[in-house]
């Protein structure tokens, strides 16, 4: 399942076996793990049978500041000719001034994502040019930007405080940017021993510990 809307997180509860959802912080992270993994129990599923996978942007470089010039060049390339936010055209507006207040338009498709985005806009008193920044080069997902220290320590947070059980790693850049994470993230994700270093003989399923459901057609 994907997506952080109300009918999503109860299809979730009830049916999923992963979601793949959006979360910038740690704090909307984890109320939307506690929150779904909290409704299980309603349909008589275990909260272990469903895993959370939050989307992860990693630039990752030697150093901090490394990385850092790396996401600098991935933002300069950003394209403003035309902003889409939650069905509104934001090209219309100044660029260097605040978001304007914006009605959401009724739909359930993409409104977690806005409700988000326009969240943090609020919170971190932000432009239009910062909050697109932000947005465009991770796509709405969390960004983790900094040294293999850096990433590794935000992955592992996540992980032990209950804001994921997993990531789906959404690079902006490929394949340097997967090939960056593999060759420097996960020898040390690996060595926290938070990151295994084969897998077990079976289907994907299997290796997430996951269950195979029962089949309900089957006599």
């Amino acid at each position: 399942q994907a997506g952080n809307s109300e009918t999503g997180r109860e299809f979730a509860a009830q049916h999923a076996e992963m979601t793949y959802c959006s979360a910038t912080s740690l704090k909307v992270a984890q109320e939307y793990y506690a929150d779904v993994k909290g409704r299980m129990a309603r349909y008589g599923r275990d909260p272990d049978q469903l895993k959370i996978s939050p989307g992860l942007s990693v630039v990752v470089g030697e150093s901090d500041q490394e990385a850092q010039d790396k996401f600098g060049e991935l933002q300069a390339a950003v394209d403003f000719s035309h902003i889409e936010f939650g069905g509104y055209d934001l090209s219309q507006y100044p660029l260097d001034e605040p978001l304007p207040d914006l009605p959401y338009k009724p739909s359930e498709n993409g409104k977690g994502r806005f409700l988000q985005q326009l969240e943090l806009a609020r919170r971190e008193n932000l432009t239009i040019r910062q909050l697109v920044l932000k947005f465009r080069v991770a796509r709405g997902h969390l960004q983790a930007i900094g040294s293999v220290k850096t990433v590794a320590d935000l992955i592992e947070q996540w992980f032990v405080e209950k804001g994921a059980d997993g990531f789906n790693v959404v690079p902006p850049l490929l394949p340097q940017g997967f090939e960056d994470f593999t060759r420097l993230v996960v020898p040390e994700l690996q060595r926290r021993g938070i990151f295994r270093k084969d897998y077990s003989a079976g289907t994907y399923r299997d290796n997430l510990g996951l269950n195979r459901p029962a089949n309900p057609y089957q006599k």
